[in-house]
């Protein structure tokens, strides 16, 4: 009895990665030096001490609808400069 080609494909996949799985990485075991092996580990601290307060989005949002009205004003103010000096 003869098995068809693509599913003796996938066994011999399979094995390979099951292979590949079991392996050791002795070079990565060996990049550690003693004194990091036998170091402590770092201490955790509390996400909110680690990452900065974001403010309020109502608050951001006007500031940027702040920011956009101010470079409206600034750009119609060229624009009507421009058009005086070009008339």
């Amino acid at each position: 009895m003869t098995r068809p080609l693509p599913l003796t494909f996938l066994f011999a996949t399979l094995g390979l990665a099951a292979l590949a799985g079991c392996s050791n990485d002795p070079e990565l075991k060996n990049q550690l030096t003693p004194e990091l092996r036998d170091a402590d580990y770092p201490t955790l601290l509390p996400i909110e001490d680690l990452a900065p307060l974001l403010p309020a989005p109502e608050t951001e949002s006007t500031q940027l609808e702040n920011n956009l009205d101010a470079r409206s004003t600034s750009l119609q103010r060229r624009a009507d400069a421009l058009r005086r000096a070009t008339h």
